[in-house]
């Protein structure tokens, strides 16, 4: 997963995340709780994932495909969901 360093900045600064923690959250052995592709016609196909961090909050996670044979992801962005599924 790429985390661009603006990305990881806006994590810090206003969520208190990190992109190491979201990575663990995603990445294998992880499981998400909930993935559900999302079309915008500003934003473009986008991956939702609810998945739960180390510390078991549930957090909303966008991801943009770069290479899907690969595995490739750009984190757009993050946060700890209210409820799952909420955004």
């Amino acid at each position: 997963m790429l985390v661009p360093d603006a990305v990881e900045v806006k994590l810090r600064n206003r969520r208190g995340l990190t992109g190491q923690q979201i990575r663990a959250a995603c990445e294998w052995p992880a499981r998400p709780e909930r993935a559900a592709w999302d079309v915008s016609p500003v934003h473009g196909r986008r991956l939702v994932l609810i998945v739960k961090d180390e510390q078991r909050r549930l957090l909303r996670v966008v991801l943009q495909p770069i290479d899907e044979d690969d595995g490739t992801w750009r984190l757009r962005t993050a946060f700890v969901a209210r409820r799952e599924g909420a955004p």
